[in-house]
C-alpha cells in the first residue's frame, strides 16, 4: 500500500461586506506559502481598501491560515 501526501496550502478568504446585509465569503484563494498569501491580503488590502471611513459596500481579504 502507498503513502498518499496531502499538500499544504494556505488560505485566503475575500469577504464582501455590504452595510445592512452583512458579510459572505465571495472568493477563497490558496497559495503555495504563507508569505504568499499574507503579501496577497495586504497588497489587496491596500489597493481596494485606502478609505478613512467605512464605507457602506466594501471587499477585503483576509488570512485565514494552514489548510490541508
Amino acid at each position: 500500500m502507498s503513502e498518499i501526501k496531502l499538500a499544504t496550502a494556505y488560505r485566503v478568504d475575500i469577504i464582501e461586506s455590504e452595510a445592512g446585509w452583512g458579510q459572505k465569503i465571495d472568493e477563497t484563494l490558496y497559495f503555495d506559502s504563507e508569505q504568499e498569501a499574507k503579501d496577497y491580503v495586504k497588497d489587496y488590502n491596500d489597493k481596494y481598501n485606502k478609505q478613512t471611513s467605512v464605507p457602506g459596500w466594501y471587499m477585503r481579504a483576509d488570512y485565514v491560515g494552514q489548510v490541508q
